[in-house]
């Protein structure tokens, strides 16, 4: 019985890798567990929704997840931004299993959003639209940065209580307007740092 705890340690953080991991690309996107289960099936054939309720809920306790629930819907749950800093390889945690770095997606990610804190840091009472934000960054050199990746790391940032975020319907799409807080104004500043945006911790 004691030789197959460490196996079974091993698949729960396995599991709540795969199930953050599952939820990075979905980000905006609250996920019902039994969905999120039965993404995770192929990988983890004996897997059924308690157990994934139990790595959610230890998911949730660390911070890396959220749950939400709309009106009488389903309960939800989704990934915050220190659970898509542990998905990148911005800072561990021994309860999930590591992921394998890529120190150059990491890098170009936080070059983006020190980008956007710059940017804003300029107009500090001014809610600054995603669509002049990715043009500045485009002038800056980042010319392949899609304007999707600039909303996914303003929600980032606005989680993380750098910046106010906005969102407005636009035709069928989405529009997002930052503007900068204090704490914001400190990291962009250098007066405090943050592993998911700048280089030194």
């Amino acid at each position: 019985m004691n030789m197959a705890q460490p196996d079974q340690n091993d698949q729960t953080r396995s599991v709540r890798k795969s199930a953050l991991a599952a939820l990075a690309g979905l980000y905006m996107f609250p996920q019902q567990d039994k969905a999120l289960a039965a993404a995770l099936q192929k990988r983890f054939p004996g897997l059924g929704v308690p157990a994934l309720k139990d790595s959610l809920h230890y998911l949730q306790k660390k911070g890396y997840v959220a749950f939400h629930k709309a009106g009488k819907g389903p309960l939800g749950v989704r990934i915050t931004p220190l659970g898509i800093d542990l998905v990148d390889g911005a800072v561990n945690d021994q309860g999930v299993l590591p992921t394998r770095p890529d120190f150059a997606g990491l890098m170009a990610k936080r070059a983006v959003r020190m980008g956007i804190l710059s940017y804003c840091r300029q107009f500090p009472e001014s809610c600054n639209g995603d669509d002049e934000i990715h043009a500045d960054l485009v002038d800056q050199g980042m010319e392949r940065l899609l304007a999707d990746e600039v909303r996914f790391h303003i929600w980032y940032l606005a989680g993380k209580g750098y910046l106010e975020m906005k969102s407005h319907q636009v035709n069928n799409d989405v529009a997002c307007f930052a503007r900068i807080t204090a704490l914001g104004m400190d990291l962009a500043d250098g007066v405090i740092t943050d592993p998911g945006v700048t280089t030194d911790e």
